[in-house]
């Protein structure tokens, strides 16, 4: 079996979506203690060395930016769990930041427990476009795992979701695409990606991953193809360190 998880972290600033942390903590979307992000980072790791996987794709990561008093939280995630930790900026290689700019050091990252094949890939549209493209190989492993994390802004998320189909569509492989899609007006979104029969949603139904107060969504988001369908399983793990909750699978 190979496990792989996949979280949104919130940036570790320890808000739970909830109005009473929202309203409580909202400072921390402008300054976030070191100490608070440490704790977070103790609930993530250890819920991570839990499920022990073979592969972390972790967005929302922050590599120390003004707003978390330039703290590079990658080194004390990984731990000796994952000798190989890769992290870079989500919002494309043409975007040169300021240390001083609020978005400077905001990152996607993964952790694996053995070399893996991956490139960086840039969605065309949108602010946030890095994919990482990423190859596990071996000898009873053969997977193709895109990670992604789409536009808020739904015209461009609508691009974002044509591109990544036609990435999909380059190889027939067995495939995960996974991330947070954003998708605030539900499944449709989704349709170039599954119109091909190719990939199916894993999650569908399941409970909502995100929430902001009472209300709920589904926008982090697995498919996988469907040659994997009969031997996957997806479950969902809450984060108290962030708004989104954890998917976790298992193939």
């Amino acid at each position: 079996m190979t496990r792989i998880v996949y979280a949104n972290l919130g940036y570790l600033r320890g808000i739970d979506g909830s109005f009473r942390q929202h309203v409580g903590r909202f400072w921390r979307h402008v300054y976030t203690p070191i100490k608070a992000q440490t704790t977070s980072i103790s609930q993530l790791t250890a819920v991570v060395e839990e499920l022990s996987p073979d592969l972390c794709c972790l967005v929302e990561l922050d590599r120390g930016s003004i707003t978390n008093r330039f703290f590079d939280q990658l080194p004390t995630i990984g731990g000796k769990l994952f000798p190989v930790s890769v992290a870079h900026g989500k919002y494309g290689t043409e975007r040169i930041l300021s240390p001083l700019h609020f978005s400077y050091g905001k990152s996607n990252a993964f952790l694996a427990k053995a070399p893996v094949e991956a490139a960086d890939r840039y969605l065309t549209d949108g602010k946030k476009k890095l994919v990482y493209d990423i190859r596990m190989t071996g000898p009873t492993t053969n997977l193709r795992i895109l990670v992604v994390h789409l536009s808020l802004v739904v015209t461009e998320r609508a691009r974002q979701i044509e591109e990544l189909a036609g990435w999909v569509a380059e190889e027939d492989a067995s495939t995960i695409v996974v991330g947070d899609f954003n998708v605030f007006r539900g499944e449709r979104e989704l349709k170039p990606l599954l119109a091909s029969g190719h990939l199916f949603h894993a999650n569908r139904g399941m409970e909502p991953t995100f929430r902001f107060g009472p209300w709920r969504a589904a926008l982090d988001t697995c498919l996988i193809s469907e040659d994997l369908r009969s031997s996957a399983c997806v479950t969902i793990v809450d984060q108290p360190y962030s708004d989104h909750q954890m998917l976790v699978m298992d193939v």
